[in-house]
């Protein structure tokens, strides 16, 4: 069991701060103590290996050149405001950062830095409510959250309230959470379920029946060696009572995790060695006995998030980075930097344009981008202007890609310049036509971009081909996240890096002369879609 977990009753959202206030000093310590390790791992005393055992839960690694390291700063649910956004321009501009990274799970990333100088920032960010305890290690994650919750016109409900809430729960006791692994949990506020619920260890997605709000539970599913859907829960639950099911899939979680073996220790391995049906009973009698045991009531200030501003000019704005809210008359703007890398100068010309619009809400997305949100429709086009370098015209451009090599340790391929190299591909073609799907591309196997639930994904490794070792990644396809069908990608077989480019350029041309969408061409030719990839698969 985790020891010192509080009853929920005892913690509203006004405890769980004043709580995370009081841990500040238990943080503080562990930056002091993380400090010593730093730097005897830059003296050779101790491996890469046992760094990484104490600098993951402090949500820092070790880059591939052992000297620069990185960050992953905790943005609560990607629901970030502009005061943050300020204090992250002010480490840019001290520690002559060229660039941010948004990740896949709604975080900021800094890169390039310096053991001493990211112990400043760590103590820095603290101070200012910003952390990055349990960014990394055996810890719950970030809770993903749609991006749009509060403002799409096609949700269930608005499941921010719900996603900060658990979040900080989370926050305020991470230093005493001992489980097999990482454990992911997500909400999504409707059927296109992009919290990514349906694939999360526990994620929650929001369905109206008959005029009553409720979620349908997912459970035990992740991506990575061996992923796997989640399993459904049989029934929807009220969302008062999410904390049950929250502790009872982290009770399973400590009671049937392998804490002996790092590769079996996640939740989808206990589902595989119990069987779907089986893991589902016997996550049901943890839930019985957290409900026998503990009293987990909650109080929620659902009107806290909500957008309460409209605007009654209500002028109509178009475009592919334009999302009209259900709020009248509002905007959202998407701002996608490739590869979710968004350089110091952007990243300073935004928040200078957010300085004058006070009622914006900025949310980061899973996609490597973020939303800014209440617009008007002058405010959107100035912000559309100001964003156009960064922008993309066609999803192929907007495709996600994770930070892979040189910065990432464990990854077997670089990312970033595949995904640069592809764009370059098309951009030497003068091929600008929004045909394909957007390209989620990950480094290794632990599928950080999700390529495994995406249309065309990508997963880094290195092969030996004539007696030498190549660059190559093996190609998935058809993968999909939604509440009635969400499925893992086909493996189609492994290309070489450098014929990935003309690969995905001649499946564009095709594409393009039979006037169809990628999926309704591989449906309605396959054969000739698997004779296609016959020329580039090794």
């Amino acid at each position: 069991m985790i020891k010192g977990r509080k009853k929920m009753s005892e913690i509203l959202e006004g405890a769980l701060e004043e709580r995370i206030q009081q841990k500040k000093e238990i943080f503080r310590k562990e930056i002091s103590e993380f400090q010593e390790i730093g730097h005897k791992f830059l003296k050779k005393e101790i491996s890469s290996a046992e760094f990484k055992g104490a600098s993951g839960g402090m949500g820092v690694y070790a880059q591939r050149s052992g000297q620069e390291f990185m960050i992953r700063l905790r943005i609560l649910c990607g629901v970030v405001d502009l005061e943050t956004l300020k204090l992250i321009q002010s480490f840019t501009k001290e520690y002559t950062l060229d660039f941010i990274h948004f990740t896949t799970r709604q975080a900021i990333q800094l890169h390039n830095l310096s053991f001493d100088n990211l112990i400043k920032i760590m103590e820095r960010a603290l101070e200012n409510n910003l952390f990055s305890r349990g960014g990394g290690g055996n810890f719950p994650r970030n809770i993903s959250l749609s991006p749009l919750s509060g403002v799409e016109k096609k949700e269930a409900f608005d499941v921010t309230p719900y996603a900060i809430l658990v979040n900080k729960y989370f926050v305020s006791q991470m230093d005493i959470y001992k489980l097999p692994r990482k454990f992911k949990v997500a909400f999504s506020n409707n059927g296109q379920d992009t919290g990514n619920a349906s694939i999360a260890d526990i994620g929650f997605l929001a369905v109206k029946k008959d005029g009553k709000e409720y979620f349908k539970v997912y459970l035990g599913g992740s991506l990575g060696p061996e992923g796997d859907i989640a399993v459904p829960y049989d029934e929807l639950i009220n969302p008062e009572d999410i904390f049950y099911h929250l502790e009872a899939i982290l009770d399973l979680f400590q009671e049937e995790g392998d804490y002996e073996h790092r590769t079996k220790a996640r939740m989808r391995f206990i589902v595989k060695r119990m069987g779907r049906e089986a893991f589902l009973e016997c996550y049901k009698k943890h839930l019985k006995k957290v409900k026998e045991n503990q009293k987990l009531d909650f109080v929620i200030d659902k009107d806290k998030y909500q957008v309460n501003i409209e605007n009654t000019e209500d002028k109509l704005l178009e475009g592919p980075d334009v999302i009209s809210q259900k709020q009248k008359g509002l905007y959202t703007i998407e701002v996608h930097p490739r590869g979710g890398i968004l350089k110091t100068e952007d990243f300073n010309r935004m928040i200078k344009f957010l300085e004058k619009v006070p009622h914006a809400q900025i949310r980061l997305t899973m996609e490597e981008g973020m939303f800014i949100r209440n617009l008007t429709a002058k405010q959107a086009k100035e912000l559309l202007d100001i964003t156009k370098g960064i922008r993309k015209s066609t999803r192929l451009e907007r495709s996600i890609s994770c930070i892979g090599v040189p910065t990432c340790q464990i990854g077997a391929q670089t990312s970033q310049s595949l995904l640069t190299n592809i764009l370059g591909y098309f951009r030497e073609k003068n091929f600008t036509e929004d045909i394909l799907p957007s390209i989620h591309i990950s480094g290794c196997s632990n599928s950080c971009s999700r390529h495994q639930v995406n249309e065309i994904g990508f997963q880094g490794k290195r092969k030996r081909v004539n007696e030498e070792i190549q660059d190559a990644y093996s190609l998935h396809i058809g993968g999909k996240t939604t509440q009635e069908d969400t499925h893992l990608a086909k493996e189609y077989g492994d290309m070489l890096a450098s014929s990935i480019p003309k690969f995905l350029y001649e499946l564009a041309v095709i594409l393009k002369e039979r006037n169809l969408e990628f999926d309704e061409y591989r449906n309605s030719y396959q054969e000739e879609f698997e004779s296609f990839l016959e020329k580039y698969l090794m």
